[in-house]
């Protein structure tokens, strides 16, 4: 939900600085001789920015994929790629012996491997024994 609505921040405010410059072509000669390719400059670079600051924004967030199980110290999860991955605030719909899809960041610790989850993309069922 957070995701979406960052999204939807950054449509409406690309919104409002481009509205400025949707001029019918006669009115933008009218207000400067030569001043398209200007214009088309600074609307290319202000996507350009737009489109760097959500990059930076969601690069460090990753998903994990496996079967989820209950140990000693909580939940962990079996991901793909063999890997074992202990579940940090992990939400309540996140429950041993189902196969999710998680968003979060993936961190190392002292113990091992560790993933703080952020929220669950995709719940595929029981794992398969």
């Amino acid at each position: 939900m957070k995701l979406l609505s960052s999204r939807a921040r950054a449509l409406y405010f690309t919104t409002l600085i481009l509205l400025p410059f949707s001029r019918p072509a006669a009115a933008a000669n009218s207000y400067c001789d030569g001043c398209e390719a200007a214009i088309v400059g600074v609307a290319v670079g202000i996507g350009a920015g737009i489109g760097v600051g959500i990059y930076f924004i969601h690069r460090s967030h990753t998903s994990l994929s496996g079967c989820v199980r209950q140990t000693d110290h909580g939940l962990s999860m079996i991901a793909k790629d063999g890997n074992n991955y202990e579940l940090l605030n992990a939400p309540s719909e996140v429950k041993a012996h189902e196969r999710l899809s998680l968003r979060g960041h993936k961190t190392k610790s002292g113990s091992g491997r560790t993933f703080r989850v952020d929220h669950v993309s995709r719940d595929y069922g029981l794992c398969s024994p």
